[in-house]
C-alpha cells in the first residue's frame, strides 16, 4: 500500500505546478514586464518537457527500476522549484529566464514521473481488476493537483511573492523522496528492454521546436526567422521520428498502432483534450487577472468550478465507462466541454462568480468524461500486447496538446489584443477556436466508433 500511496502522491506532485502557474501569470506579468508570449513560456517551459520525457521514461523505469526513476522525478521537481523561486528571487535581474529553466528542470522530472507511478500501481497490484479501482485513484490524485494548485498558489501570493509558489510543491516531493527512500521496494530489470535513442531525440526536437515556431510566430511575426525556422526544424525532426521509428526494432511507438481508427481518434481527442484544460486555464487566468482585475486566490476560487468538479465527480465517470463504451463517452465529453466553452464566450468584465460557475462546472463535468476515457479509449483500441505502448502514445499526445494549448490560444488571443480588441473580446475569439476543435475531435471519435476497424486484432 506504500507504494500505491506514494504513486499518487507523485503524480499530484506532478499536476499541481500546472495549475499553480496559472492562476501567478497576471502577477508574474505586472512584476516582470512579461509579454504574453514570455508569459506562454512560463507555462510551455514545464509541458514541453514533460512530454518529451514520457516518451523514454517508461523503458528507463523496465531498464534501471522504477524506484530509481522516481527519485530522480522528484530530485528534478525539487531541484526546478528552487531555480524557478528561490534562485529567481535572488537574482531578479534574471527572474524571468530563471523561472523558465527552472520550470523546464521540473518538467523533466513530471515526464519521468507520469508513466513511472502508473507502472508503480501495476507492479504493486498484478490482478488486473483489482487494479482499475487504484488506477482510478491514481486519477483523483491527478484531479486534485489540478484542483488544489490554484488554491495553494493563491494563498501564497496572497501572503508574499510569487516566488514562493514552488515551495508547497518542493516541500511535498522531499517528503515523496523521504518516504521512498524507507518504504519503496526496487523494481526488478526487464530483459530485452533497451532506449530508442534516435527516436526519443527527434521527437523531444519536433515536440520543442514546433511550439517555438509557434510562440515565436505570434510575437516577432509569421515570417520572421524564428518562426519559420522552429517551425521547419519541428517538422523536419517529426519526419526523422517516423523514419527513426519505422526503422527501429525497439521503438518508443510502433506506427502500426495507427493503423486503429480508434487509436488515431483516442489520440488526436487526448491532445485536443489536454489542449483545452491546458490553453483555458491560461486564457482564464490573463482573463480574471487582467480584465477583472482579480487578486490570485480570487481567481483560485473561480478556477475550482473547473478542477474541484473534475475531483469530485472523476468515480462517476469512471462507473459510466462500465455501461457506456470509452469511445462514446470520449466524444460526449469533448461535447460538453465545448458547450461550456461556448457559454463562456459571452462573458465579459462584469460578469459574476456565479455566472462563471455555471459555465465552468459545463467545462469540468466534459474534461472529466474526457480525461477518463481517453486513455481506455486508447487501450481498447490495440491488441493487449500494445496496450503499454498505446497508454504512452496516448500520454505523448495528450502533454503535446496542452503544450500546444497555451502556445495557440495565447498567439490568437494576443493578435485580438494587438489589433485593437478589448480583453474580453480577445478571449472571446481564442474560446471559440478552442470549441471548433473540440467539436471536431468529436466528430472523429464518432466516425472511429462507428467503424471500429482495428487491423491489428487479425
Amino acid at each position: 500500500m506504500a507504494t500505491i500511496a506514494l504513486a499518487i502522491l507523485g503524480i499530484f506532485v506532478t499536476y499541481v505546478p500546472v495549475a499553480a502557474v496559472s492562476v501567478a501569470l497576471a502577477t508574474i506579468g505586472r512584476e516582470t514586464g512579461a509579454s504574453t508570449a514570455g508569459l506562454q513560456w512560463v507555462s510551455d517551459a514545464y509541458v514541453i518537457p514533460m512530454a518529451a520525457a514520457v516518451l523514454s521514461a517508461g523503458v528507463f523505469g523496465d531498464i534501471y527500476g522504477r524506484r530509481r526513476l522516481y527519485l530522480i522525478g522528484m530530485a528534478l521537481t525539487i531541484a526546478g522549484g528552487g531555480v524557478a523561486g528561490l534562485l529567481a528571487a535572488v537574482l531578479e535581474d534574471h527572474e524571468l529566464a530563471l523561472l523558465w529553466t527552472g520550470q523546464a528542470i521540473a518538467g523533466v522530472g513530471a515526464g519521468l514521473l507520469i508513466p513511472t507511478t502508473l507502472a508503480l500501481i501495476a507492479q504493486a497490484v498484478p490482478n488486473p481488476r483489482e487494479r482499475g479501482k487504484f488506477i482510478g485513484l491514481w486519477s483523483t490524485g491527478l484531479m486534485l493537483g489540478l484542483a488544489l494548485g490554484p488554491v495553494i498558489s493563491g494563498l501564497v501570493i496572497k501572503v508574499g511573492s510569487w516566488h514562493w509558489i514552488f515551495a508547497p510543491t518542493v516541500a511535498l516531493a522531499i517528503v515523496a523522496a523521504l518516504c521512498t527512500l524507507r518504504l519503496m521496494p526496487e523494481s526488478a530489470p526487464i530483459e530485452g528492454r533497451r532506449l530508442d535513442w534516435p527516436g526519443q531525440i527527434t521527437a523531444t526536437i519536433a515536440i520543442a521546436a514546433s511550439i517555438f515556431g509557434i510562440i515565436e510566430g505570434g510575437s516577432e511575426g509569421w515570417g520572421s526567422w524564428q518562426a519559420i525556422g522552429g517551425l521547419a526544424l519541428g517538422a523536419l525532426a517529426l519526419l526523422a521520428f517516423l523514419v527513426a521509428e519505422k526503422r527501429s526494432a525497439s521503438p518508443l511507438l510502433d506506427l502500426k498502432l495507427f493503423a486503429s481508427p480508434s487509436f488515431s481518434a483516442a489520440g488526436f481527442a487526448g491532445l485536443i483534450a489536454l489542449f483545452s484544460i491546458v490553453g483555458c486555464m491560461f486564457l482564464l487566468s490573463l482573463f480574471f487577472g487582467y480584465a477583472q482585475q482579480l487578486e490570485p486566490l480570487e481567481i483560485a476560487g473561480r478556477l475550482l468550478f473547473v478542477t474541484a468538479v473534475g475531483a469530485a465527480t472523476g468515480p462517476l465517470a469512471a462507473r459510466l465507462m462500465h455501461k457506456v463504451k470509452a469511445m462514446h463517452v470520449l466524444a460526449g465529453g469533448l461535447v460538453l466541454s465545448a458547450i461550456g466553452l461556448f457559454a463562456l464566450t459571452s462573458i465579459d468584465t462584469e460578469t459574476g462568480v456565479w455566472a462563471l460557475g455555471w459555465r465552468l462546472v459545463i467545462f469540468g463535468l466534459g474534461n472529466t468524461m474526457t480525461m477518463t476515457a481517453v486513455s481506455t479509449a486508447a487501450i481498447n483500441s490495440v491488441p493487449l500486447r500494445f496496450a503499454g505502448m498505446a497508454a504512452a502514445g496516448n500520454t505523448v499526445l495528450r502533454q503535446y496538446g496542452g503544450a500546444l494549448g497555451p502556445a495557440i490560444l495565447g498567439v490568437v488571443f494576443s493578435h485580438q489584443v494587438a489589433g485593437g480588441a478589448t480583453v474580453a473580446e480577445a478571449f472571446s475569439a481564442a474560446i471559440t477556436t478552442n470549441v471548433a476543435l473540440l467539436v471536431l475531435a468529436a466528430l472523429v471519435c464518432v466516425v472511429a466508433a462507428r467503424r471500429e476497424a482495428h487491423p491489428l486484432h487479425g
